[in-house]
């Protein structure tokens, strides 16, 4: 199995990247959330120059954040400073819109058409470009020879998808795909769900008249590898994977409708958040999606500590032992996950780094079933 850190691009993150390459992960991706975080572009740059293996890639951008052709532009100039380590992650959305006061999730279909059109575009493709309703011309990267040589460096497209639609758009036009497993149980049921995802989107390529037997997959969840004794609410775990178990609590500020979906366990906290968190903003309730994001994987805000349970975090991140742990990524790895991607706080990235690198990578399985493949870069 393959390691990745997503990262937030805060300054320096190239030197985290860098720090990651040196303890053997394979990828790093940078999420497209403009009001959040700094440019993934500019970063990705930084970290392909800090780098000599690591492949990187958006993770992810969406469709009304970038026009088509910049997104094919940019990918293919950080494509000619690091030939063949440039993947492009791309999805419906979620945080990224929410943060901007949007619905969730674009149609499924408006990815599917964005993916095939900006991968069109760096493979030196015409498109029909789209800048509005009125404005529609054929185009193409005029400059694409002298921006990257796709046919000895491709780009790949991995689609971020849970829902069934956007899974199947995974299969239509991906060469790989990136989950969050949000309607699984982290713990729980989360291989189930996995090859559930994983065989609907290889019958849709199928459908599709695609080939797609062999698909790069990508979870990612944050990793907090818990001391003998330690709690999953402890200071130290909820500070590393504390952020990203309060996602559904911030996507239900903006959207009160989905606490109908969730588990008691989430429902069951929400009298709890209102008081603790959402009551210290003194912004109108249609204002609150500029308030409850601030801390986006990256840090808890006053009061969210207060929210989080033991139960809520181990069916949200993969906080544990070690050996728990690395149990569970061998079920996975046999389900056919090939990358864990994951998430930590700027001040804890090289902490849960150091982690896996020297925790769980000795005690995870040193080989695959047969029929699936092993890309082992950090073994």
């Amino acid at each position: 199995m393959e390691f990745g850190l997503g990262l937030m691009n805060y300054p320096g993150c190239w030197d985290d990247v860098a720090f990651a390459e040196q303890h053997g992960f394979s990828t790093a991706g940078f999420v497209d959330t403009p009001v959040l975080a700094g440019d993934p572009y500019a970063c990705m740059a930084l970290a392909a120059q800090a780098t000599s293996k690591i492949r990187i890639g958006t993770m992810i951008t969406m469709p009304g954040l970038r026009d088509p052709a910049e997104t094919a532009s940019a990918l293919s100039t950080i494509n000619a400073i690091a030939p063949g380590r440039v993947f492009f992650g791309a999805g419906t959305g979620y945080t990224g819109r929410l943060a901007l006061g949007l619905k969730r999730q674009v149609p499924s279909a408006r990815l599917r058409n964005y993916a095939r059109d900006v991968r069109d575009l760096y493979n030196g493709c015409e498109v029909l470009h789209r800048l509005d309703k009125d404005h529609e011309r054929v185009v193409r990267m005029a400059n694409a020879e002298f921006l990257q040589n796709n046919q000895d460096h491709p780009i790949p497209v991995y689609i971020a998808a849970d829902g069934p639609k956007a899974i199947g758009v995974a299969g239509e036009v991906g060469d790989g795909i990136i989950t969050a497993l949000r309607y699984a149980s982290a713990w729980d049921n989360s291989p189930e769900v996995f090859r559930q995802s994983l065989a609907l989107m290889k019958e849709t390529a199928a459908d599709s008249g695609r080939e797609l037997d062999d698909p790069y997959t990508v979870w990612a969840p944050t990793i907090c590898v818990l001391k003998p004794g330690e709690s999953a609410v402890s200071p130290r775990a909820l500070a590393t994977s504390g952020p990203l178990a309060m996602l559904p609590f911030h996507s239900y500020a903006c959207d009160e409708d989905l606490a109908s979906q969730w588990p008691p366990a989430f429902r069951d906290r929400l009298e709890i958040y209102e008081k603790e968190v959402l009551s210290r903003f003194d912004v109108p309730r249609d204002r609150l999606y500029q308030e409850v994001h601030v801390g986006h994987l990256t840090r808890l805000l006053d009061g969210e500590a207060a929210v989080l349970t033991e139960e809520i975090m181990r069916m949200t991140t993969l906080t544990g032992t070690a050996e728990e742990i690395a149990s569970h990524l061998n079920l996975m790895e046999r389900e056919g996950l090939k990358n864990l991607t994951v998430w930590a706080p700027p001040s804890r990235s090289r902490e849960v780094v150091s982690n896996i690198a020297g925790q769980i990578v000795p005690l995870l399985d040193s080989t695959v079933p047969a029929g699936q493949s092993s890309a082992g870069s950090v073994r």
